[in-house]
C-alpha cells in the first residue's frame, strides 16, 4: 500500500478577485478553503483513481482537526501525529492575470513528535511505498527526513521524494525510487537551466549519478514533462491550452497519476506520462483537485516520444 507523508500540512485559502490595489481593501469574488499539503494531495488524487493510501503527518489545533476530518470524509485513511499550536493557513490569490501565494511556516514539532511518527512507520502494515512531499515544520531535527527514509527503507519500502529544498540532493545517497522536481527545482539543485532536450539530459544524468533511480521532471506551465529511468528518457507534451485557476495541487496530482500507472508496471511509461499530464492540467483549471472530469479526454491529447540514446 502507498503511504504519504505531509510533515507540514495546511488549510489552503484560494481567492479570486478583479485585481490587487496597494494599501486598499479588495473584495474577493470567491473564496474556498481546502485541506492541503503535498502528500495529502497525493492521497486525495489516489482516491479519485480508486487507489487506497494512508496519509501521515503532523496536525495541530482547529485547522489540523479540519484537515484530518476532511481527509477521512474523502474516504482516505489517516494516522495523524497531534502537535501543539495551529496548523498553518496558506493563501493563494488569483487576480485574473496572475497567481500569488502566501505560505506560512506552520506549527513547530518536537523530537517526541518525530519519534511518534517513526513508531508509526515501524509498525505500519503493508508499507510498500512511502511518498514524502513538501516542506518540513519549524524546529524539525536536521536529520528528520534522513530518519524518515531510513525507517521506511528498513521496512523494505520504496521511497518517493517530492521536495523543493536542497535536502533532496542530500537524500540521493539513499537511492530513492523516484523524485519529482519541477524545472525550477532542478535548476536550483543541479545548476542546469532546462530549455532543450540536451539540457534535460544533462540534469537527469546528474541526478542518476548521485544515486536517484528514476526522475519525473515536470516543466510547470509549459505543459510538459521528462521521465528518465537511467537508461532511457521520455518526453511528454500536452497538445492543448488550459485556463489556469490554481496550480496548487497540480504537481501532486501529476505524481499520483504517474505512480498509479507506473508503480506496478515499470514498462508502462507512455501511459503513465499521458495520465500524469492530463491529470495535472485538469487540476490546474480547478479549485483544489476538481472532479477529474476531463482527465480521460485530455489523456488522448498528450504526445509522448522517447529521446534518442
Amino acid at each position: 500500500m502507498f503511504y504519504t507523508l505531509t510533515a507540514n500540512p495546511a488549510v489552503d485559502m484560494t481567492v479570486s478577485c478583479n485585481g490587487l490595489v496597494p494599501n486598499e481593501n479588495v473584495r474577493s469574488g470567491s473564496a474556498s478553503y481546502t485541506p492541503n499539503g503535498k502528500g495529502l494531495d497525493v492521497s486525495y488524487a489516489f482516491k479519485k483513481f480508486g487507489v487506497d493510501s494512508v496519509a501521515l503527518g503532523f496536525f495541530a489545533g482547529f485547522t489540523g482537526k479540519f484537515i484530518v476530518e476532511e481527509t477521512m470524509n474523502m474516504g482516505c485513511l489517516c494516522r495523524p501525529v497531534w502537535v501543539d499550536g495551529i496548523t498553518r493557513i496558506c493563501a493563494y490569490i488569483n487576480d485574473g492575470e496572475n497567481e500569488y501565494g502566501v505560505l506560512n511556516p506552520g506549527a513547530p514539532i518536537t523530537p517526541q513528535n518525530e519519534q511518534e511518527l517513526y513508531k508509526i512507520l515501524d509498525t505500519a502494515g503493508n508499507l510498500d511505498c512511502l511518498v514524502v512531499s513538501g516542506s518540513v515544520p519549524p524546529r524539525a531535527s536536521k536529520d528528520f527526513l534522513d530518519k524518515v527514509v531510513d525507517h521506511a527503507q528498513a521496512r523494505g519500502a520504496d521511497v518517493v521524494l517530492d521536495l523543493s529544498s536542497s535536502k533532496l540532493k542530500d537524500l540521493a545517497a539513499k537511492k530513492p525510487l523516484l523524485i519529482k522536481p519541477n524545472h525550477h527545482e532542478m535548476r536550483e539543485i543541479f545548476g542546469v537551466q532546462i530549455d532543450t532536450d540536451d539540457d534535460a539530459r544533462r540534469a537527469l544524468a546528474m541526478a542518476h549519478e548521485i544515486g536517484i533511480q528514476n526522475v519525473l521532471l515536470t516543466m510547470g506551465s509549459r505543459g510538459s514533462a521528462y521521465f528518465s529511468n537511467g537508461e532511457d528518457i521520455w518526453y511528454a507534451q500536452r497538445q492543448f491550452n488550459i485556463k489556469l485557476v490554481s496550480s496548487v495541487c497540480a504537481g501532486d496530482s501529476t505524481l499520483a497519476a504517474f505512480l498509479h500507472k507506473w508503480y506496478d508496471d515499470r514498462d508502462n511509461v507512455e501511459d503513465a506520462l499521458k495520465l500524469a499530464l492530463a491529470t495535472g492540467a485538469n487540476v490546474a483549471e480547478s479549485v483544489g483537485l476538481g472532479d477529474f472530469g476531463h482527465v480521460e479526454e485530455y489523456s488522448k491529447r498528450i504526445a509522448v516520444r522517447k529521446l534518442p540514446r
